[in-house]
């Protein structure tokens, strides 16, 4: 069965989180690198950001990984790692894509106190994603926009939803995920489904003011819809990341 976790965990996969970083010839084969972050957790529970941006929350004792595929910049890229345990060690692999990581660390941090610690990776090539061409210009209108989001999720107006969603599906197609099945399962959702409205959230600048984070104090999106069909309960959530594009915002992601 497939959970609403899977299907948010594989559409954030597909639009969301890989470094690539470098393009080199090794054997006659083609090697595109990736970042990525390795975490082994003792107890306790760590934040996880890129660029400022939430990644995800690890809970302890256990492990994780993942590639590092959105909120990139070209340049030097910065993890920041908020801990509240006092075991814990956390490092950024590089090596090339579809290969399993080894070893080749490139920063490493060790916990044994609650704390916050900063690692960081070089990305060397340029970067394409609709976040990077959003206009800095402050936070006006934002929260008007966020709560025209919310009641066009309550009204089951797929269409408005959607048309905020444009630099979304933008990046998404850019990709090579597949637009249409996800506009297919979120509408179903969208139809059936029951909203859940944040009542309260955050707006936080990210990436030097270029996009907007909005979201509760668990971290979650300002919209959610529950579809509780036969076969499983299926969720959809968005509107977690804005940016202004002439003037108009809109969702960036998720």
């Amino acid at each position: 069965m497939i959970t609403a976790n899977i299907l948010r965990g594989l559409f954030a996969a597909a639009i969301a989180l890989t470094t690539i970083a470098a393009t080199q010839e090794e054997g006659g084969e083609t090697c595109i690198t990736e970042h990525g972050l390795q975490d082994r957790l003792g107890s306790g529970s760590a934040r996880i950001f890129v660029n400022d941006v939430y990644f995800r929350t690890e809970e302890g004792p256990g492990s994780g990984g993942g590639t590092f595929t959105d909120w990139l910049v070209e340049g030097e890229n910065e993890i920041r790692i908020e801990y509240d345990g006092d075991d814990a060690r956390f490092s950024i692999t590089q090596g090339c894509r579809g290969a399993i990581p080894g070893d080749d660390f490139v920063d490493e941090a060790v916990f044994d106190a609650p704390g916050t610690k900063i690692l960081t990776f070089f990305h060397d090539r340029p970067v394409a994603a609709e976040y990077l061409s959003a206009e800095i210009a402050g936070d006006a209108g934002l929260a008007e926009a966020i709560e025209s989001f919310q009641r066009a999720a309550v009204a089951r107006d797929i269409d408005t939803i959607f048309a905020s969603q444009a630099p979304m599906f933008r990046d998404a197609e850019r990709r090579g995920y597949p637009v249409d099945s996800a506009k297919a399962f979120a509408r179903e959702v969208l139809t059936n489904g029951t909203a859940e409205i944040a009542k309260t959230y955050s707006i936080t600048p990210v990436l030097g003011g270029r996009v907007y984070q909005v979201v509760d104090a668990d971290m979650q999106s300002p919209v959610r819809v529950v579809y509780k069909a036969e076969d499983g309960t299926y969720g959809w959530s968005s509107g977690s990341y804005w940016a202004r594009f002439d003037g108009k915002w809109m969702v960036v992601a998720q």
